[in-house]
C-alpha cells in the first residue's frame, strides 16, 4: 500500500460555489490505480489562521499537507487523513458555516439542529468530492 498526499480545492456539494481546501494523505494501490480501503479515516478541522509568524513550528502546523502527514504519523499508515480548512474566515477566525447552519455575523455558532445530521452530511459530501477529485484527476496522472 502506498500513499498520496496533497492539497485539494473542492466544493462542498457538486453544485456549490463554496470551495474548501483539504489536505489529504490517502492510501492507494499503484497496481489498480485506485484508492485502497483504509482501516479508519481521521478528520481534522483546522482552527483559526496564524500566518507569516516567522516561527517554523507555527508555519509547519499551518500547512495542510504537513498536518495530514502528521496525523498519519500519529495514527498509522493504514488510515486516510483529512485536514479541512474553513472556506470563510472572519479576520483570522475560522467560520465553518457550511457545517453549522446557524452562525452570526462573526461566525459564532447560534443553535444547532441535529435533525438530518447536517454536519455529518456536509462532511461526507466534502470527502466524497475529494475522493472523486483524487481518483479522476490526480492518481491517474501520478501512477
Amino acid at each position: 500500500m502506498e500513499r498520496w498526499s496533497g492539497v485539494l480545492r473542492v466544493p462542498l456539494h457538486s453544485n456549490s460555489g463554496t470551495f474548501h481546501r483539504v489536505g489529504a494523505s490517502l492510501c492507494h494501490s499503484s497496481e489498480t490505480k485506485n484508492l485502497s480501503v483504509p482501516i479508519a479515516n481521521a478528520i481534522f478541522f483546522c482552527g483559526d489562521q496564524v500566518e507569516r509568524t516567522g516561527n517554523p513550528v507555527i508555519e509547519k502546523l499551518s500547512d495542510l499537507q504537513k498536518l495530514s502527514e502528521i496525523v498519519v504519523s500519529k495514527f498509522g499508515s493504514s488510515i486516510n487523513a483529512w485536514v479541512i480548512e474553513a472556506s470563510v474566515f472572519n479576520g483570522p477566525f475560522a467560520v465553518y458555516k457550511d457545517f453549522i447552519s446557524s452562525v452570526n455575523q462573526y461566525g459564532e455558532p447560534g443553535t444547532y439542529n441535529t435533525i438530518g445530521f447536517p454536519a455529518s452530511i456536509s462532511t461526507v459530501s466534502l470527502l466524497s468530492n475529494c475522493i472523486e477529485e483524487v481518483t479522476q484527476n490526480v492518481l491517474c496522472f501520478t501512477l
